[in-house]
């Protein structure tokens, strides 16, 4: 009983102060987010332990938001603005609404099957199947900036010691009825521990230049490979990376379960393919020129530009599409001598690739400014969808989320970023243990 009255004002405590904290939030930010909770009828829960379930999850995630600057509006799901995106919090990952949501984060985990609670697919490789509740974003395209966004937010929180001492209350209090109840995985699990089994992970790298390479000896080299080497380490596995081409990497992702690849660029059509475990850059693209003005978008540019862009890059296509005369070209090299030799007026590319292409004196690379953005994109380290366990998949998340905290990682960073600013010129700026390919400012 003590206990329990403990966990009560704990929590009304923290609901008083996430409320002053939403309220003055809705004032500051632009950003905003309506969020409602699911009444989880459906649960084998006592209504106690749904109340304390459910004020844990609003505390969960305004703590998990706390710096972001994304405002949180509670109201009921089918009364929400339109125009406000939507968080669905406790709601059940079923079959039958898999592909409904991004789902961003695992909440609990509950017995199922003969409980009546509807399992979760891929759920953990022990024997007690069990259904997952999660926090979830409804599923549309104007939210997967968001949903990434979530993820890594709310990934990071639960590596944190403020986490900890939010969870084990709650798993204490709920163990009066579930003795055997637990955290793991981020997870409070109610029957106890979950298995998430990683003993046939195949990891594969895309070859990148400075990102993930192959040095003399054949080894893999670069400071997202070292990025995965951690992950593999925190996780206590072997450091066992393979390289391999592109379009191989995409043919054994939509194959085999359990295929973990970095870096891959995330886009709509890869969403199917893929569960995204963290992201590892950032780059701006766009069109790059000399003594040209800025324009808003790619649609207020001249169609009289000569733009250059790679042969069989979807940036081509792009161009073409909007009624640009385009060149294509072998290699960023070759593309950003034409634009200096005045073969073409601007580069359709990223600043990474422009500064990466450009041989000339540091002082005339660097007059190769932004002419127009089109778009920025994520490159993530990803996990193939086939049969995947989810648990895996947040395995892997919380994995990368300590590794981006670690001194180790850190140091790494820091003297790659030193490494290619002096040595290549490029353009960038580390966040979060994330490369941004472009100038901070």
């Amino acid at each position: 009983m003590e206990i329990a009255q403990g966990i009560s004002r704990r929590i009304i405590f923290a609901l008083f102060a996430v409320s002053c904290l939403w309220g003055f939030a809705l004032q500051a930010s632009a950003e905003s987010l309506s969020y409602s909770i699911d009444t989880m009828h459906s649960l084998p829960l006592n209504s106690r332990d749904k109340a304390k379930i459910q004020g844990y999850s609003k505390v969960l995630l305004a703590e998990s938001l706390k710096e972001s600057g994304i405002a949180l509006m509670a109201t009921e799901s089918d009364s929400r603005p339109t125009s406000t995106s939507h968080i669905r919090l406790g709601i059940l990952r079923t079959p039958d609404n898999e592909q409904d949501f991004y789902w961003i984060s695992p909440l609990i985990a509950l017995e199922c099957s003969e409980s009546g609670v509807v399992c979760t697919p891929n759920a953990g490789s022990q024997a007690i199947k069990v259904g997952v509740t999660y926090i979830a974003l409804e599923k549309r395209h104007a939210n997967s900036l968001l949903a990434e966004k979530l993820s890594e937010t709310i990934s990071d929180f639960k590596t944190s010691e403020a986490f900890a001492e939010l969870a084990n209350p709650l798993v204490t209090s709920l163990s009066t009825h579930y003795p055997n109840a637990l955290l793991t995985y981020g997870t409070i699990s109610l029957p106890g521990e979950l298995h998430a089994n990683t003993s046939n992970l195949w990891v594969i790298a895309d070859l990148v230049p400075l990102f993930s390479e192959l040095g003399e000896r054949g080894e893999l080299k670069g400071i997202v490979a070292d990025f995965v080497r951690d992950i593999l380490e925190q996780m206590e596995m072997p450091p066992a990376i393979l390289s391999a081409p592109w379009k191989r990497i995409a043919k054994e992702a939509m194959s085999k379960s359990n295929v973990m690849v970095f870096s891959v660029v995330r886009t709509q059509e890869r969403d199917n393919v893929f569960h995204w475990v963290t992201p590892v850059s950032r780059n701006l693209h766009g069109l790059f020129g000399l003594n040209k003005p800025y324009f808003a978008s790619l649609k207020d540019v001249p169609k009289t530009y000569r733009i250059g862009t790679l042969l069989e890059d979807y940036r081509y296509n792009v161009a073409i599409d909007n009624g640009f005369e385009v060149r294509g070209f072998g290699s960023w090299q070759e593309l950003v001598e034409a634009l200096l030799n005045d073969e073409i007026d601007v580069v359709f590319g990223s600043q990474g690739a422009v500064d990466f292409g450009c041989t000339a004196k540091k002082d005339i690379c660097n007059k190769i400014k932004l002419v127009s953005e089109y778009e920025v994109t994520t490159a993530y380290v990803a996990l193939s969808r086939k049969n995947i366990c989810i648990l895996v998949l947040e395995k892997l998340k919380l994995a990368a989320a300590r590794v981006r905290k670690s001194n180790t990682f850190n140091e790494q960073l820091s003297s790659w970023s030193h490494m290619v600013s002096s040595d290549y010129g490029i353009a960038h700026h580390t966040k979060n243990g994330v490369i941004h390919l472009w100038n901070k400012n």
